[in-house]
Order: C-alpha cells, then structure tokens, then sequence
C-alpha cells in the first residue's frame, strides 16, 4: 500500500506567545488540586453517561479539592487515592478517597462506570485498603505485602454495593477497565510469575489458575460481580504484558500489550513474526462478547503502543513510542540512543498503516508519551515536550516544559493545535473527549501560572499542582425552549426529534414531548446511546382558563332591541360591534334585516374566551302575513295559536335572545295553547316552526 503523507510545509518556529492553528478552540474551564507538602497530579479516570468527569490524583497525608480536605497518616507522599467528580460545566460534585494502611501503598486505580450511574473499580493494594465506610483485607496471610487486587461496585449514592479479590502470591495488576453499553465489566490483569515456581491466582472466589511464569486474563463479569468468562493469555517467551482495553459501540473488545513469542488465547495461537528470537513486538486481539478471538495480529514493529483507541468504522489509532530503529509503512524510522522518538498512527481494519507521524526530541528535552482520542475517525492527542518538539514538518519551540494539543484529520493532515501556557511548565498526563465528541478533558500538572484563554491558575507556593481543563474544540446545535413565561391553561413542551432517551423533571420518558397544565419549573434532558445530552430549563407560570356565555341563538324583529353582557371582571372586553365595554344594546333597525354574528373576545391576564351568537332580524308581523291567528295579545296566563299551515314548534324569546319557552308538537296540527303562567311580564318574541321554514311575531305577557 502506498502511505498517506502530509505534504511538505514550510519549516517555521512558533513563538511561545503564539497557540498555533485553531485559535477557535476555547478554554472553558479549569480545576485545581493540591496536595500540601508533596507534588499532585491528576488522572482522568473516567466520563460517565451524564457527561460527569471523574479524577484521580495520588496523595500522602492530605489533599484539597478547592474547600474539599482529605487527611490520613501516611509515609509516602503518594500512598493513597482521592477521587473527584465534576458535572460537565467543571463544578465540583463530589470526592471520595482510597487509602492504604501504615506504610504500605494503593498503587494503581482504574474506574469504570454503567449507564446507572455505577461505579465499577479496581486497585492495587498492600495489606489492606480502605474505600468509603469498608475496610478491604488482603487475601493472602502468608505474603500480605504482594500487591493485589480488589474490584468494588459503587452505587450512584457512593455506597458500597459489592467487594471482590484477585489475589496470588505475586504481584497482582489490572491493565485494562471498560463497561460494554449492556452494562458488563470487562477487565485485563496481569500477573507476574515467581522466580518459576508454581502459583495459583484467585479471581473473585469463582475461578483458579495455576501458573508460574508471568500470564495475563481478560474477564467478563455481570453487575452483580459473576464472572461470565475469563480467558487467558500467555507467551512461550517471559514476558507477556497487557496494556488497554477498547469497547467499540458494537461491544467488540479490542486488547493490546506486548511480548517476545507466540501469543496463546484460550484455544487459539497468533504467531509472532520472529519465533525464538526474543524479540520485544506489540499484540493486538479482537474479541467478540462471548470470549471467542475474532482477530488477532503481531506485526512485525519494535514500536510499543502507550494509548489506542478504535473508532467506530474499526480503525485503530495507536500512539506510542519507537523502541528501537523500525520499519514501519515503507520507511525506516531511526531511533538513536540519544533520542526519543514517539509515533502517532491510523491503522485500517486489517492493521495497514494509513498514516503515521513521528515526533522526535533529544531526551534531556523531555518528549514525553501521547494521550490521545477519536471521534467520528479524527484523532485529538495531547503532549508534553521543552525545547524544540518537531512534528508534522513543523517546528514548534516550546522553551518551558508545555503542555499541547492536536487535532489530526482521517487523512492524518494537522488540522488544529494549540500550546497551553505556563510560566513554570505544564505536563500533560491523559485526555478524553466527553460522549459529544466536542469537548477534550485534558489532566495533568502545572507550576507557577497557567494560562487559559483570559483566565489563569497559580501553583501552591511555586510547586507542581494537579489539574484537570476542558477545551471546548466546537459548539453543538442550541436547543432552547425560549425565556421563562406565563401561559394560559396549559402547553405542550417538545424536544427535538430521534434520540432514544428522554427526561421530563428526571422521569424516563418515551415522549419527546410533555403537557404542562401546572406551574412549576420544567427540566427537559434527552440522549442516544453515547450519553451526549441536550438539556434545558424552563420556568412556567399556568394561569387557569375560562368561558364566556352570552347566550343562544335568537330573533328579534326591525323594532326590537337585545341586552348581550359579560361578568364586568375582565380585563378587556371586544365585541363585534366595536364596544369595549362589557355589555351591548342591539336594535334590529340598525343591523336591518338578516342574518348576523355577534361575537366578543375578553381577556384575563394571558388568557383569553370569546362567544358567538347567530341573530336573525325579522319582520314581526309576518307570522299575520302567512295566517297565523295569536290571541289574546296581550295575554295573561294561555297563549292560543290557530294556523292555516300546519306546524311542530313554538318557542318564546326574551329580550335578551333567551329561550324561555319551547314547546313541541306532537300530533302537527293548526291549533295548540300554550302556558305562559310561568313567564315574567314583558314583550317577547314567538317563533313558529313549519315544516321547512319558520315565522316571528311578538306578543305581550300581561
């Protein structure tokens, strides 16, 4: 294959004022800790599901996260662990510390966390440990100082759900940590043999494994802490040695380490390309869910893999650094003895070089290891360097210890970089990017001050204290329910389309939508599988609706008027004809004769009612007109209506167009009488139902 190489720029210094390319990368926050009488520095153990930050940071007798103090007795300045966690806008939650017992040592801690919210972790203790309210015993009486590991699960709450042991004689490590997105723990020890002579290795009480030359296991275990498989590799060739441990989104597991043979996975064998020649080459292993080898290579590069990843298309991306002059790609990459030479690469799915660049430094300028990241098949990676660092076939002259950042295209072209300022140095330890992908956590040390953006940090009393920053790289689509507001009845909230989580006020939701009926402050928060999450908050004031009525539809003839009115309690008041009172007076001579619409709107705070009525204006003599016979008129207590048509409905209407009186026809005749005892005095309007048309007329209640 032919290499993909960057082409050839033009050679040039940065200044140590001047941040390179990617000015539009912006610092947005930055967390410090100290510890008193000794150097920190901080880890990033892990991003959970919510985007929450965890760090680790190594301490002796006492430690401060901001107004955060942790105190213990301790020989050494880095015998215990202290753990914080910061929300993804760098506001300190909450710590919790991991502390051995007099003069012995917590040595490395790795942590992992589910979609819950729990808290999977594995240390490396002497004697004995102590983790929130348990005390952690070592499992082997006979040889209490040989390191050895605990694996615990922490609930969201910091309780101690469950403690398990893998122990031996030996020493005891572990590797490699991940949660599949089915919420499995899966886990890379190491164990190192004893001098030849047999050993046997506890895993959680479930499982045992005799051995006495240096072996390595991958385990799979449930959220209860059961081992669902363990597997082992091994080296015909002293050795062997574990280093990561990748979980792609399609909960493939990708193992990497080194060795001097063959490599021995289970039933399976994946040939080194020298056999019997005791030579130093890395490994990489696929597995599959159920333990089964999918893949599995040793390519022929004296090259040892410190950071990898594997994106989700299934390339692998190493950086690392060159143990010896190495053919790499096509070329040759020398490696002299006074130099350190690190390497950034891609490889393909078939573990083909696509592109590599090589960073070279004399050793007493200090190059050290890369961290790097992926997202959507771009790499981030940050480093460490003083003096003159040249990558990319470029120059950059950092002077001081400075840590930087850089961003690599698919194509391996250096699309971004930047240079974090200090006065007394800076050195990056790890980086990841959160579940957007828009954001890289970067943790490490500094002295004196730190420079970010406008902000800045001052060491404790000129030494080296930890830190932990987040360098926002490019802002996300906005979501936004718009400003608080005061509505009427209610309102429906709705978030944006495809996502396969959604929250309203913390519940679990299958609605990208939610009906607001109540005040109250409405928090909305919605996510895929990668724990990326759009959020925002609203505060809503329901003001509770209304209806108006004034009245039904009705008739009144050329002379007649009609009184239409609202309760006077509103705030305003608009009716069709223009009055923004809460009442009207209607004559049938102004509207003429017809059919017409008669309407108001009123309006309480943001709410708002309307009505409407159909109003005919008529002639009231007609029903005379058509031989309608009404008497007496006025009347007193009966109405008596003779008709030469036949008809099946007669109603009376007040004034104000109410129905006071409506009487159906059974047998359809010309003749009925009607009571009117009930009504009050007044003039009122008497309309006749045909079988196809109706009649008006008026009379008097005496």
């Amino acid at each position: 294959m032919r290499l993909q190489k960057l082409p050839l720029f033009l050679l040039f210094c940065f200044l140590l004022s001047v941040s390179g390319f990617g000015q539009n990368w912006e610092w947005k926050w930055s967390e410090q800790v100290t510890q008193k009488d000794a150097p920190a520095w901080s880890y990033i153990m892990n991003i959970d599901f919510q985007n929450n930050v965890y760090t680790g940071t190594m301490f002796g007798d006492s430690i401060f996260f901001g107004d955060t103090l942790f105190t213990t007795d301790s020989y050494y300045d880095w015998a215990n662990w202290a753990i914080a966690e910061y929300d993804e806008h760098g506001e300190f939650q909450t710590a919790f510390d991991i502390t051995s017992s007099e003069n012995n040592l917590i040595f490395e801690v790795l942590m992992a966390t589910d979609k819950n919210l729990n808290i999977y972790l594995v240390g490396e203790f002497q004697q004995e440990a102590h983790l929130l309210d348990t005390t952690i015993y070592h499992g082997n009486v006979s040889v209490p100082n040989s390191p050895e590991l605990f694996v615990a699960k922490i609930t969201p709450g910091l309780n101690v759900e469950w403690i398990q042991l893998i122990s031996s004689n030996s020493q005891d490590m572990c590797q490699g940590l991940a949660v599949s997105s089915d919420n499995y723990l899966y886990m890379a020890t190491k164990h190192f043999g004893n001098a030849g002579e047999n050993d046997t290795v506890i895993y959680m009480g479930q499982d045992t494994v005799v051995f006495n030359t240096s072996f390595c296991s991958v385990l799979k275990i449930d959220f209860d802490g059961n081992i669902v498989w363990r597997k082992g590799l091994r080296s015909d060739e002293i050795g062997i040695d574990v280093r990561e441990i990748n979980i792609n989104h399609f909960n493939s597991i990708t193992v990497n380490g080194d060795l001097r043979g063959d490599l021995y996975f289970s039933n399976d064998t994946v040939f080194h390309p020298h056999p019997g020649e005791y030579m130093h080459r890395p490994f990489i292993i696929e597995i599959d869910s159920s333990g089964e080898l999918i893949n599995g290579i040793i390519p022929d590069w004296n090259i040892v893999l410190s950071d990898s990843k594997r994106d989700a298309t299934g390339n692998f991306f190493f950086a690392g650094f060159v143990w010896d002059t190495v053919y790499f790609a096509s070329d040759t990459l020398i490696k002299h003895k006074d130099t350190i030479v690190n390497i950034l690469a891609k490889l393909n799915t078939d573990y083909e070089p696509v592109w590599y660049e090589t960073a070279k430094a004399r050793k007493e300028q200090g190059s050290y290891y890369f961290s790097i990241d992926t997202f959507q098949d771009t790499l981030f990676f940050v480093g460490r360097c003083r003096g003159k660092f040249p990558m990319f076939d470029t120059v950059f002259n950092l002077g001081r210890y400075k840590g930087f950042i850089g961003k690599v295209t698919p194509e391996g072209k250096l699309d971004n970089f930047k240079i974090a300022e200090s006065t007394g140095g800076f050195k990056t330890y790890n980086t990841k990017l959160d579940n957007c992908g828009n954001n890289l956590i970067i943790a490490g040390r500094f002295s004196g001050h730190i420079y970010f953006g406008a902000d800045s940090l001052e060491s404790y009393a000129l030494g080296w204290d930890a830190i932990v920053s987040k360098l926002n790289l490019y802002d996300l689509p906005h979501f936004d329910f718009g400003p608080d507001t005061t509505i009427c009845d209610s309102i429906r909230l709705v978030g944006p389309e495809g996502y396969k989580y959604y929250y309203w006020n913390g519940q679990l939701s299958e609605q990208n939508w939610f009906n607001v009926t109540q005040s109250g402050t409405y928090t909305f928060a919605c996510t895929g599988e990668e724990g990326c999450w759009i959020r925002d908050t609203i505060n809503i004031v329901v003001q509770p609706g209304f209806t108006i009525d004034i009245g039904q539809d009705t008739v009144i003839g050329l002379t007649d008027t009609l009184y239409l009115s609202v309760p006077d309690v509103y705030d305003s008041y608009l009716w069709s004809t223009g009055s923004t009172e809460n009442s009207i007076i209607i004559t049938g001579s102004t509207l003429g004769q017809g059919d017409w619409s008669v309407w108001v709107k009123v309006t309480q705070g943001v709410c708002s009612a309307s009505d409407t009525i159909q109003l005919t204006v008529s002639h009231t003599d007609e029903l005379q007109d058509m031989g309608v016979k009404i008497f007496p008129n006025p009347a007193g207590n009966v109405l008596q209506i003779q008709s030469e048509r036949k008809f099946n409905k007669v109603e009376l209407i007040n004034n104000v167009g109410m129905v006071v009186i409506s009487k159906r026809i059974n047998n359809v005749g010309n003749k009925v009488s009607i009571d009117i005892s009930d009504i009050p005095s007044g003039i009122y309007l008497i309309r006749i139902y045909f079988d196809d048309f109706a009649g008006n007329g008026k009379i008097i209640k005496l």
